[in-house]
């Protein structure tokens, strides 16, 4: 990174269960390095086992099991709440500083007319420690006369463990795109290859010569493939590490910016670990 270069980073989109940031100034890296944690490492809450004291619908247990643990739970307050996952790494399912109950206790009376499905918004959870994010989430199927009835136990994981306590489903980091543009070479079979890009489309047709920054998470490889095979020149499109663009979607288990905010903890505190590795390895050599 060139000396005396500006670090900053900015929030470029924001929605309910996505965010995007453009980081300049900052090696690769350094947020590929939170990229990854963002799926490995920062804690949320899911189920881990189950107790099924009845089930006499076609699905079998261990489906069940399996649908329970990808249930997505809330998880901001539990973060709060509860012992992180090494905590509670040799806890039982009594200690409730590590574990959350779920009941999930539903019975079609024989008398009804036809079956329906069990939803995950009808598993029973304490308020005060998280909800059902997806509640319209089809568990299984009864018809009159079965009954399912489980106590499920949720605790705090990380997503190295197993996907379920994984709080982002996208977490990509991309170089910037840049376009050199010169309209006075672009033929009409080059403007006809870019027709899903208007903007460098307007540049080229009105005999422009630039450089285009694409921003956001915009596909480029369509642009790459016409700059190489129909552009002869018109176009040209480089990838700069200049600014990092990292996209993250949540699961719903965590607001996006917590789960960014999270990484970087996780980040901060694996450096320290390794600092204090390296002072213990240095004073033994003395």
């Amino acid at each position: 990174m060139p000396e005396g270069s500006d670090r900053k980073v900015v929030v470029s989109e924001k929605k309910e269960n996505a965010i995007t940031l453009e980081a300049t100034g900052f090696p690769v890296v350094l947020l590929n390095a939170i990229r990854r944690l963002v799926l490995s490492n920062v804690p949320t809450l899911a189920v881990d086992f189950i107790h099924v004291y009845d089930n006499t619908s076609s699905v079998f247990d261990e489906i069940l099991a399996h649908r329970l643990g990808l249930v997505v739970l809330e998880s901001s307050t539990a973060l709060k709440k509860l012992r992180s996952p090494e905590e509670c790494k040799d806890a039982d399912e009594s200690d409730e500083s590590c574990f959350v109950t779920l009941v999930l206790n539903v019975e079609l009376s024989e008398k009804e007319q036809q079956g329906r499905y069990v939803l995950a918004g009808e598993i029973s959870v304490d308020p005060n420690i998280t909800r059902i994010v997806y509640p319209e989430t089809p568990l299984l199927y009864l018809i009159p006369g079965q009954r399912v009835h489980t106590v499920a136990y949720a605790r705090l994981g990380r997503g190295r463990e197993h996907s379920k306590w994984s709080p982002a489903s996208v977490s990509v980091l991309r170089y910037t795109t840049r376009v050199r543009y010169d309209g006075s070479k672009a033929t009409k079979e080059c403007i006809e290859c870019l027709a899903h890009y208007p903007e460098l489309v307007e540049k080229l047709k009105s005999g422009e010569s630039g450089v285009l920054e694409v921003s956001g998470m915009v596909n480029t490889s369509g642009l790459l493939y016409c700059s190489e095979a129909k552009c002869n020149g018109a176009v040209e499109v480089e990838y700069s590490p200049e600014k990092l663009i990292l996209h993250i979607e949540s699961t719903g288990a965590l607001p996006p910016e917590k789960i960014v905010l999270e990484s970087i903890k996780a980040l901060e505190s694996r450096a320290k670990a390794l600092l204090s590795s390296l002072k213990e390895a240095k004073g033994e050599e003395k």
